[in-house]
Protein backbone atom coordinates (compact mmCIF):
# COMPACT_ATOMS: atom_id res chain seq x y z
CA UNK A 1 0.00 0.00 0.00
CA UNK A 2 1.58 3.60 -1.05
CA UNK A 3 2.80 5.08 2.41
CA UNK A 4 3.05 9.00 2.34
CA UNK A 5 6.18 10.23 3.64
CA UNK A 6 6.40 11.36 7.04
CA UNK A 7 6.41 15.62 6.81
CA UNK A 8 2.32 15.00 4.94
CA UNK A 9 1.52 12.54 7.56
CA UNK A 10 2.40 14.53 10.26
CA UNK A 11 0.05 17.31 8.86
CA UNK A 12 -2.31 14.89 7.93
CA UNK A 13 -2.35 13.36 11.43
CA UNK A 14 -2.88 17.07 13.13
CA UNK A 15 -5.79 18.27 10.36
CA UNK A 16 -7.60 14.75 11.52
CA UNK A 17 -7.24 16.02 15.41
CA UNK A 18 -8.63 19.34 13.99
CA UNK A 19 -11.88 18.19 11.55
CA UNK A 20 -15.23 18.31 12.74
CA UNK A 21 -18.35 17.11 11.77
CA UNK A 22 -19.07 20.29 9.31
CA UNK A 23 -20.06 18.85 6.01
CA UNK A 24 -17.76 21.23 4.03
CA UNK A 25 -14.19 23.37 4.29
CA UNK A 26 -14.69 26.28 6.28
CA UNK A 27 -14.75 29.55 4.54
CA UNK A 28 -11.37 31.39 5.44
CA UNK A 29 -11.30 34.05 8.13
CA UNK A 30 -9.12 36.91 8.22
CA UNK A 31 -5.85 35.60 10.70
CA UNK A 32 -6.93 35.82 14.11
CA UNK A 33 -5.63 38.39 16.44
CA UNK A 34 -2.40 36.73 18.52
CA UNK A 35 -2.98 36.91 22.43
CA UNK A 36 -2.04 34.94 25.19
CA UNK A 37 1.72 34.26 26.05
CA UNK A 38 4.01 37.21 25.24
CA UNK A 39 5.41 36.65 21.76
CA UNK A 40 9.22 35.88 21.65
CA UNK A 41 11.79 38.56 21.49
CA UNK A 42 13.15 37.23 18.17
CA UNK A 43 13.77 40.72 16.30
CA UNK A 44 14.10 40.94 12.39
CA UNK A 45 17.28 40.05 11.06
CA UNK A 46 18.27 37.96 14.00
CA UNK A 47 18.51 34.30 11.78
CA UNK A 48 20.89 32.91 14.47
CA UNK A 49 18.06 31.20 16.39
CA UNK A 50 16.41 28.04 16.17
CA UNK A 51 12.49 27.33 14.95
CA UNK A 52 10.64 24.80 16.17
CA UNK A 53 7.16 23.37 16.93
CA UNK A 54 6.23 21.91 19.91
CA UNK A 55 3.49 21.19 22.20
CA UNK A 56 4.57 22.03 25.60
CA UNK A 57 2.13 24.40 26.27
CA UNK A 58 -1.06 22.34 25.32
CA UNK A 59 -0.41 18.72 24.90
CA UNK A 60 -1.62 17.60 21.43
CA UNK A 61 -1.83 21.53 19.84
CA UNK A 62 1.51 22.25 18.14
CA UNK A 63 2.68 26.45 18.19
CA UNK A 64 5.75 27.73 16.64
CA UNK A 65 8.41 28.31 19.36
CA UNK A 66 12.15 29.91 18.57
CA UNK A 67 15.51 29.38 20.38
CA UNK A 68 19.39 30.32 20.95
CA UNK A 69 21.51 28.10 19.10
CA UNK A 70 22.59 26.57 22.96
CA UNK A 71 18.71 25.81 23.73
CA UNK A 72 18.03 28.99 26.41
CA UNK A 73 15.37 31.69 25.35
CA UNK A 74 12.85 29.55 24.38
CA UNK A 75 10.10 31.91 23.15
CA UNK A 76 6.68 31.35 22.10
CA UNK A 77 6.02 32.90 18.90
CA UNK A 78 2.11 31.28 18.00
CA UNK A 79 -0.92 30.96 19.61
CA UNK A 80 -3.80 29.63 17.60
CA UNK A 81 -6.66 27.68 18.08
CA UNK A 82 -5.20 24.98 15.38
CA UNK A 83 -2.03 23.46 15.28
CA UNK A 84 0.99 25.73 13.87
CA UNK A 85 4.26 23.08 12.35
CA UNK A 86 7.17 23.17 9.95
CA UNK A 87 8.31 26.69 10.59
CA UNK A 88 11.44 28.35 8.02
CA UNK A 89 12.70 31.11 8.21
CA UNK A 90 13.18 33.72 5.48
CA UNK A 91 16.83 34.11 4.00
CA UNK A 92 16.44 38.20 5.96
CA UNK A 93 15.89 36.57 9.07
CA UNK A 94 12.87 38.98 9.15
CA UNK A 95 10.01 36.67 8.12
CA UNK A 96 8.73 32.84 8.90
CA UNK A 97 6.79 30.99 6.88
CA UNK A 98 4.84 28.04 8.56
CA UNK A 99 1.88 25.32 8.41
CA UNK A 100 -1.27 26.12 10.09
CA UNK A 101 -4.61 24.45 10.52
CA UNK A 102 -5.92 27.91 12.47
CA UNK A 103 -9.06 28.56 9.92
CA UNK A 104 -9.70 25.10 8.62
CA UNK A 105 -9.09 21.13 8.99
CA UNK A 106 -6.08 20.47 5.72
CA UNK A 107 -3.06 22.90 6.15
CA UNK A 108 -2.17 26.11 4.75
CA UNK A 109 0.90 27.87 4.40
CA UNK A 110 0.96 31.09 6.36
CA UNK A 111 3.76 33.99 6.91
CA UNK A 112 4.50 36.28 9.91
CA UNK A 113 7.30 38.56 11.32
CA UNK A 114 10.04 36.91 13.56
CA UNK A 115 8.21 38.11 16.50
CA UNK A 116 5.12 36.72 15.32
CA UNK A 117 3.08 39.15 14.67
CA UNK A 118 1.99 40.18 11.23
CA UNK A 119 -0.04 36.71 10.19
CA UNK A 120 -0.88 36.43 7.53
CA UNK A 121 -2.24 33.11 5.12
CA UNK A 122 -0.75 32.97 1.67
CA UNK A 123 -2.04 29.68 0.37
CA UNK A 124 -5.81 28.31 0.09
CA UNK A 125 -6.56 25.08 -1.73
CA UNK A 126 -9.19 22.15 -1.63
CA UNK A 127 -5.95 20.30 -0.16
CA UNK A 128 -3.34 20.22 2.25
CA UNK A 129 -0.52 22.59 1.73
CA UNK A 130 2.87 22.51 3.48
CA UNK A 131 6.86 21.87 3.86
CA UNK A 132 6.92 25.66 2.64
CA UNK A 133 10.93 26.76 1.67
CA UNK A 134 12.21 30.07 1.15
CA UNK A 135 13.61 31.22 -2.62
CA UNK A 136 16.96 33.03 -2.17
CA UNK A 137 15.68 36.28 -2.58
CA UNK A 138 12.88 35.56 -0.43
CA UNK A 139 10.39 36.74 -2.55
CA UNK A 140 8.47 33.11 -3.25
CA UNK A 141 8.13 30.42 -0.98
CA UNK A 142 8.36 26.78 -2.42
CA UNK A 143 5.55 24.14 -1.04
CA UNK A 144 4.18 20.81 -1.77
CA UNK A 145 0.34 21.00 -2.16
CA UNK A 146 -2.30 18.10 -2.70
CA UNK A 147 -4.27 20.27 -4.57
CA UNK A 148 -3.92 18.35 -7.62
CA UNK A 149 -2.70 15.50 -6.65
CA UNK A 150 -3.99 13.36 -3.52
CA UNK A 151 -0.38 12.21 -3.32
CA UNK A 152 1.49 15.87 -3.45
CA UNK A 153 3.75 17.84 -6.08
CA UNK A 154 5.93 20.88 -5.70
CA UNK A 155 5.01 24.15 -6.13
CA UNK A 156 6.14 27.83 -5.96
CA UNK A 157 3.96 30.86 -4.62
CA UNK A 158 4.88 34.86 -4.30
CA UNK A 159 5.15 35.64 -0.33
CA UNK A 160 1.97 38.19 -0.91
CA UNK A 161 0.35 34.59 -2.41
CA UNK A 162 -0.39 35.57 -5.87
CA UNK A 163 1.67 33.97 -8.57
CA UNK A 164 0.79 29.86 -7.87
CA UNK A 165 3.57 27.83 -9.53
CA UNK A 166 3.50 24.13 -10.26
CA UNK A 167 7.07 22.46 -10.32
CA UNK A 168 6.55 18.98 -10.79
CA UNK A 169 3.56 16.98 -12.40
CA UNK A 170 4.21 13.35 -11.50
CA UNK A 171 1.08 10.29 -10.06
CA UNK A 172 3.00 9.70 -6.86
CA UNK A 173 4.20 11.65 -4.34
CA UNK A 174 6.87 14.86 -4.70
CA UNK A 175 7.31 16.14 -1.14
CA UNK A 176 9.60 17.80 1.32
CA UNK A 177 11.47 20.77 -0.74
CA UNK A 178 14.46 22.42 0.25
CA UNK A 179 15.44 25.37 -2.01
CA UNK A 180 19.27 25.62 -2.76
CA UNK A 181 21.12 28.85 -1.71
CA UNK A 182 21.73 29.93 -5.47
CA UNK A 183 17.85 29.45 -5.62
CA UNK A 184 18.11 27.62 -9.27
CA UNK A 185 17.48 24.21 -7.94
CA UNK A 186 14.70 22.45 -5.52
CA UNK A 187 15.99 19.25 -3.64
CA UNK A 188 12.71 16.95 -2.99
CA UNK A 189 11.70 13.66 -1.99
CA UNK A 190 9.42 11.52 -4.56
CA UNK A 191 8.77 7.87 -5.27
CA UNK A 192 9.15 7.96 -8.95
CA UNK A 193 11.92 5.63 -9.97
CA UNK A 194 12.14 3.66 -6.42
CA UNK A 195 11.75 0.14 -6.49
CA UNK A 196 8.12 -0.33 -5.37
CA UNK A 197 5.75 2.66 -3.47
CA UNK A 198 7.39 2.42 -0.30
CA UNK A 199 10.85 3.59 -1.82
CA UNK A 200 11.09 7.12 -1.47
CA UNK A 201 14.91 8.72 -3.03
CA UNK A 202 16.64 12.05 -3.26
CA UNK A 203 15.80 14.26 -6.14
CA UNK A 204 16.65 18.18 -7.70
CA UNK A 205 14.47 19.88 -9.85
CA UNK A 206 16.03 22.34 -11.70
CA UNK A 207 13.54 25.28 -12.11
CA UNK A 208 14.71 27.12 -15.48
CA UNK A 209 14.35 23.54 -17.13
CA UNK A 210 12.07 21.58 -14.84
CA UNK A 211 14.69 18.79 -15.54
CA UNK A 212 14.71 16.36 -12.59
CA UNK A 213 17.84 14.69 -11.36
CA UNK A 214 18.07 11.41 -8.83
CA UNK A 215 20.72 11.64 -6.63
CA UNK A 216 20.17 8.45 -4.00
CA UNK A 217 18.79 5.05 -5.12
CA UNK A 218 17.67 3.50 -1.79
CA UNK A 219 16.80 0.03 -0.94
CA UNK A 220 13.19 -1.62 -0.86
CA UNK A 221 11.53 -0.42 2.61
CA UNK A 222 14.02 2.68 2.74
CA UNK A 223 12.45 5.94 2.48
CA UNK A 224 14.08 9.38 2.24
CA UNK A 225 13.08 12.30 4.37
CA UNK A 226 13.36 15.85 4.77
CA UNK A 227 16.12 17.33 2.66
CA UNK A 228 18.04 20.68 4.28
CA UNK A 229 20.24 22.30 1.43
CA UNK A 230 23.46 23.30 3.21
CA UNK A 231 24.35 27.36 3.07
CA UNK A 232 27.62 26.55 0.51
CA UNK A 233 25.49 24.44 -1.58
CA UNK A 234 27.55 21.17 -2.15
CA UNK A 235 25.46 19.25 0.27
CA UNK A 236 22.06 18.11 1.26
CA UNK A 237 21.75 16.48 4.59
CA UNK A 238 18.85 14.11 4.80
CA UNK A 239 16.93 11.31 6.95
CA UNK A 240 16.40 8.12 5.53
CA UNK A 241 13.80 5.51 7.42
CA UNK A 242 13.44 1.77 7.66
CA UNK A 243 10.08 0.05 7.90
CA UNK A 244 8.94 -3.54 8.47
CA UNK A 245 6.53 -2.57 5.53
CA UNK A 246 3.76 -2.02 8.17
CA UNK A 247 4.35 1.23 8.25
CA UNK A 248 5.80 0.35 11.49
CA UNK A 249 9.69 2.92 11.18
CA UNK A 250 12.40 0.62 12.99
CA UNK A 251 14.87 2.65 12.75
CA UNK A 252 16.06 6.47 11.22
CA UNK A 253 18.71 7.84 10.61
CA UNK A 254 20.85 11.05 9.18
CA UNK A 255 23.24 11.42 6.30
CA UNK A 256 24.41 14.51 4.25
CA UNK A 257 25.05 13.85 0.13
CA UNK A 258 27.80 15.49 -2.08
CA UNK A 259 25.49 16.99 -4.27
CA UNK A 260 28.36 17.06 -7.60
CA UNK A 261 30.01 13.35 -6.90
CA UNK A 262 27.39 11.58 -4.81
CA UNK A 263 29.08 10.83 -2.30
CA UNK A 264 26.86 10.18 0.88
CA UNK A 265 28.27 9.94 4.69
CA UNK A 266 25.89 8.68 7.41
CA UNK A 267 26.16 11.41 10.58
CA UNK A 268 24.35 9.46 13.01
CA UNK A 269 23.84 5.86 13.73
CA UNK A 270 21.66 5.18 17.03
CA UNK A 271 21.66 2.09 19.07
CA UNK A 272 19.24 -0.21 18.60
CA UNK A 273 15.77 0.17 17.18
CA UNK A 274 14.40 2.75 19.56
CA UNK A 275 16.61 5.76 18.42
CA UNK A 276 15.23 7.77 15.53
CA UNK A 277 17.37 10.52 14.37
CA UNK A 278 16.15 12.83 11.37
CA UNK A 279 14.51 16.33 10.00
CA UNK A 280 18.16 18.13 9.70
CA UNK A 281 18.29 21.52 9.46
CA UNK A 282 22.20 23.40 8.23
CA UNK A 283 23.61 26.45 11.01
CA UNK A 284 23.84 29.71 8.63
CA UNK A 285 27.55 28.96 8.60
CA UNK A 286 27.34 25.07 7.38
CA UNK A 287 29.20 23.98 10.62
CA UNK A 288 26.51 22.34 12.45
CA UNK A 289 23.17 20.82 11.84
CA UNK A 290 19.86 20.89 13.70
CA UNK A 291 18.07 17.42 14.10
CA UNK A 292 15.39 15.91 15.95
CA UNK A 293 16.42 12.82 18.21
CA UNK A 294 13.75 10.51 19.49
CA UNK A 295 15.52 9.08 22.59
CA UNK A 296 13.93 7.21 25.01
CA UNK A 297 10.70 7.32 23.67
CA UNK A 298 10.86 11.34 23.75
CA UNK A 299 11.16 13.68 21.01
CA UNK A 300 13.78 16.90 21.49
CA UNK A 301 15.98 19.10 19.27
CA UNK A 302 19.70 18.46 18.96
CA UNK A 303 22.71 20.01 17.26
CA UNK A 304 25.63 18.23 15.75
CA UNK A 305 29.34 19.04 14.15
CA UNK A 306 28.50 18.74 10.30
CA UNK A 307 30.61 15.81 10.27
CA UNK A 308 28.10 13.99 12.95
CA UNK A 309 30.37 14.95 16.04
CA UNK A 310 29.61 16.72 18.99
CA UNK A 311 25.95 15.92 19.55
CA UNK A 312 23.95 18.50 22.22
CA UNK A 313 20.91 18.36 23.44
CA UNK A 314 18.80 21.30 23.17
CA UNK A 315 15.67 20.89 24.70
CA UNK A 316 14.90 18.16 27.59
CA UNK A 317 10.71 18.11 28.40
CA UNK A 318 7.77 15.52 28.58
CA UNK A 319 6.66 17.70 25.62
CA UNK A 320 6.94 16.46 21.38
CA UNK A 321 9.35 18.97 19.54
CA UNK A 322 9.87 18.66 16.37
CA UNK A 323 10.42 20.32 13.03
CA UNK A 324 13.82 22.40 13.77
CA UNK A 325 14.76 24.97 11.06
CA UNK A 326 17.99 27.18 11.20
CA UNK A 327 18.53 30.29 8.61
CA UNK A 328 20.79 29.90 6.22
Amino acid sequence: MFRIPRTLIVVALLSAGACNDAPTRPMPNAPAAVSGPSLGANVGGNNRRILFASDRDAPGNFEIYSMNQDGSGIARLTNSAGPDVAPAWSPDGKRIAFVSLRHDSFGEIYVMNADGTGVRRVTESDGIDTSPTWSKDGKRIAFVSMRNDPFGDIYTVNDDGSDVSRVTDYAGTDAEPSWSADGKQIAFVSDRDGLSDLTTDLYVVTLDTRQVSRLTNEALDVDVHEPSWAPGGKQIAYSTSYDSGDDIILTSDVFVINVDDRLITRLTDGPGTAVQDLAPSWSPDGKQIAYVSIRGGNSDIFTMNADGNGSTRLTSSSAIDISPAWNR
